[in-house]
């Protein structure tokens, strides 16, 4: 009896071992005309290709699994450019936070003007138009390069988070509120 127990609990352990770990599931992704969403997730880090055929912003959706909140979650992207290029790209999160920014390499050897980022927003502004495509963070293992982190601070297993790339210029929030202000003063003037 003491055999077949031991068994049973050996099989059920390697039946566990050898179970899927859970990860970060794309449960919608919103894209307009031909843009593909390829997701590669993996427990502990976000990762996925948008290879854009248009300038419309794609918002995916993610349900958070149980092995996500372990630690930060790791962030990696290919963007591939739209025809008229990415002069500035920007990343904006909803239910989640950047923890952290790493690489930004443009695949043609462009170069980054400047990375702006605040706690649900990241922009990456181009010396000059890339072409090609981005890779955002350490996608493919190079020790030169580093991953992207998010928080998942307030999500629990089974919660969502979002996040939309744009490939057009996303008004940081100093910039928006300082436009709306001057459109604010703008109006009272002429309303004078």
């Amino acid at each position: 009896m003491i055999m077949r127990l031991h068994s049973l609990s050996l099989a059920a352990a390697l039946a566990a071992a050898a179970a899927p770990a859970s990860a970060l599931v794309l449960v919608q992704s919103q894209t307009v005309g031909a843009t593909a969403v390829t997701d590669f997730s993996a427990p502990g880090q976000l990762a996925f290709d948008v290879d854009f055929r248009n300038t419309a912003p794609v918002t995916l959706t993610f349900r958070v699994e149980a092995d996500d909140l372990l630690a930060p979650l790791a962030f990696d992207a290919v963007l591939l450019a739209p025809g008229s290029g990415f002069d500035v790209l920007g990343l904006a999160l909803h239910g989640a936070s950047f923890q952290s920014i790493g690489s930004v390499t443009p695949q043609f050897g462009g170069s980054i003007d400047r990375i702006a980022f605040g706690g649900d927003f990241a922009n990456v502004y181009f010396a000059a138009p890339e072409f090609y495509g981005v890779e955002v963070g350490d996608v493919y293992g190079d020790t030169s390069k580093s991953d992207w982190t998010l928080s998942l601070a307030g999500l629990s297993v089974g919660d969502t988070f979002r996040i939309t790339v744009a490939t057009n210029a996303v008004p940081e929030p100093a910039t928006l509120a300082m436009a709306l202000t001057g459109l604010g003063l703008l109006g009272w003037s002429r309303r004078r």
